[in-house]
């Protein structure tokens, strides 16, 4: 059994497909963000494999990472850590191996909601735009919308 598993893995790493790292995002890891990626505008974007307007949008926040080199992107995978898998396809597919990802780690996912905003129930696609002096605006819905393309409208000429 050691030895296929064995095999299993020298396959995957001579074939150059390696397991997407999905940090974990559990309590405090909202704050942990910010902090980490104080005084740079970052957008927090929220998303599942389940939800099928996030997967629709996924190149689109492919396309924005590629355009937006002054923001900082990560993204995060609310689903439950057996579908991690499908979620590393879907990722793979848009583009967006390259960018920062964490997966929900806690089973208590109303407090990892109430983190990112107090009024969020855990509507996909959601995204928190932070801007550099640590406001935060959050976003229930696609990447077009309004709020979400005039942020970075703002952010753009900085």
């Amino acid at each position: 059994m050691r030895l296929a598993a064995l095999v299993f893995a020298f396959a995957l790493a001579a074939s150059g497909a390696a397991a997407l790292d999905f940090k974990p995002y559990g309590r405090g890891a909202f704050a942990q963000l910010t902090k980490a990626h104080a005084g740079r505008p970052l957008l927090v974007h929220f998303w599942s494999v389940i939800c099928p307007p996030c997967l629709v949008e996924l190149p689109q926040w492919a396309k924005l990472v590629a355009e937006q080199k002054g923001i900082d992107v990560v993204f995060v995978n609310t689903d439950d850590e057996e579908d991690r898998g499908r979620a590393q396809a879907r990722i793979e597919k848009a583009g967006l191996t390259n960018a920062e990802h964490y997966g929900f780690a806690d089973d208590f996912v109303e407090k990892l909601y109430f983190e990112a905003d107090t009024t969020w129930r855990g509507e996909l696609p959601f995204t928190a735009l932070v801007a550099p002096d640590g406001g935060v605006v959050t976003v229930t819905g696609a990447v077009d919308d309004p709020l979400i393309v005039e942020w970075l409208q703002k952010r753009a000429g900085k």
